[in-house]
């Protein structure tokens, strides 16, 4: 299986740039613990964020897109939301709609008020697979390989690239994997149906292609 990461940020040119939408949840919302690993207690995301959920927007391009990202999170359109759930897909299940208490615009259309698609923020499984550190060329801060087996929790330097132990993938299609926090992966099953559909600001590359260090 070939696996793919989502841009999240997608920058540096015109087209990558179209539709990309950022979110921040409003800072009255409620919150709740961050999520722990089963086996050895570390924090593996962020501080959950509580219902009803409330958004500010900012676009780069031309409109909105289909996602909209915040760190490890993202929210989804109807659009997205009702062709994933006739795709027989699995990874995404419950859509819980937001209210949006602002836009802003920074692209070509910074004058105009645009409409924003509705939005559903969902949570992909933490933890549906691990990354192959070894073959990924993870390295971290403190230079030794992290002690649980199970979340992979480091403080990480850099990686070659990215690559999934397809043996401990649970079929999910579009995951968060132990080992590289935030990174968004997709099975190449979403891949090939989401090319098909055009969605607004879902940017993919193959995994094996994604490199990064903290230290350049």
């Amino acid at each position: 299986m070939q696996f793919y990461s989502i841009n999240q940020k997608p920058s540096g040119d015109e087209v990558a740039e179209r539709y990309r939408t950022d979110f921040c949840f409003d800072d009255d919302d409620a919150r709740g613990d961050a999520p722990k690993c089963p086996s050895c207690g570390a924090f593996v995301g962020l501080l959950e964020n509580l219902p009803p959920y409330h958004v500010h927007l900012e676009i780069w391009g031309e409109n909105f897109g289909d996602f909209a990202f915040w760190l490890n999170e993202f929210l989804v359109s109807r659009r997205f939301r009702d062709e994933f759930k006739e795709s027989g897909l699995k990874g995404l299940s419950s859509f819980k709609s937001v209210e949006v208490l602002s836009q802003k615009s920074y692209g070509k259309n910074n004058n105009k008020q645009l409409q924003p698609p509705e939005y559903f923020r969902v949570l992909p499984k933490i933890g549906a697979a691990k990354i192959n550190l070894e073959a990924s060329g993870v390295e971290w801060i403190n230079i030794e390989r992290p002690t649980c087996n199970e979340c992979l929790s480091g403080t990480l330097k850099r990686w070659q690239c990215v690559v999934v132990d397809e043996k401990s993938w649970n079929g999910d299609d579009i995951f968060y994997a132990f080992g590289i926090p935030g990174m968004l992966l997709t099975s190449s099953r979403f891949y090939e149906w989401a090319k098909t559909h055009q969605f607004r600001n879902l940017i993919m590359k193959p995994a094996i292609e994604c490199s990064h260090d903290f230290y350049k």
